[in-house]
């Protein structure tokens, strides 16, 4: 008999309320940035060593297959290393957002909780939306506002030799 797998969720921290409106989310995420000794546009790998520093904790983002049904990217915890993992198979860019999200929660301070139910099983029976939790909602916006002030032109390929020419957005985003 297999167990059913275990799904993550998460709770903002107690007596706080959040406003996740577009405009709050980049001031907030300009705050993060700032908080952590960053550039207005730092790259992902910036963006992680300067959580690492801050929190004390090793971060790993580790790239695994998805199963149908799988949340596109999960977080654990362990006693020293906090991992994302992120989808195999899908465009840096999608990857990247999926790293902001599961970032994004770290950032915020949201808390884990676990459930030990199925996301199928969740789906199926209560027909769950990923993002009516409002941490998750929350995880959202401020992880694509995260993204969206990350630097990710490529640092080397052919993608890096051409992206000069494509850049926009005060040269980020190739």
């Amino acid at each position: 008999m297999s167990q059913p797998s275990l799904t993550t969720s998460w709770e903002i921290p107690e007596g706080e309320t959040r406003d996740v409106r577009t405009a709050t989310a980049q001031r907030r995420v300009r705050r993060i940035f700032e908080d952590l000794g960053l550039p207005p546009h730092p790259t992902m790998e910036e963006l992680c060593k300067a959580y690492e520093a801050k929190s004390g904790r090793s971060l790993q983002l580790i790239e695994r297959e998805m199963q149908p049904g799988e949340p596109s990217g999960e977080y654990e915890r362990y006693l020293l290393e906090d991992r994302i993992y992120y989808p195999k198979g899908t465009s840096p860019a999608h990857q990247a957002l999926v790293q902001c999200h599961e970032l994004a929660h770290l950032l915020l301070g949201h808390t884990l909780k676990h459930n030990a139910i199925s996301p199928d099983v969740i789906r199926r029976v209560l027909g769950r939306e990923h993002y009516t939790e409002a941490p998750e909602f929350e995880a959202e916006i401020v992880g694509s506002v995260l993204f969206l002030e990350l630097n990710l032109e490529p640092a080397e390929g052919a993608a890096a030799q051409l992206a000069p020419a494509l850049t926009h957005r005060e040269g980020r985003h190739a």
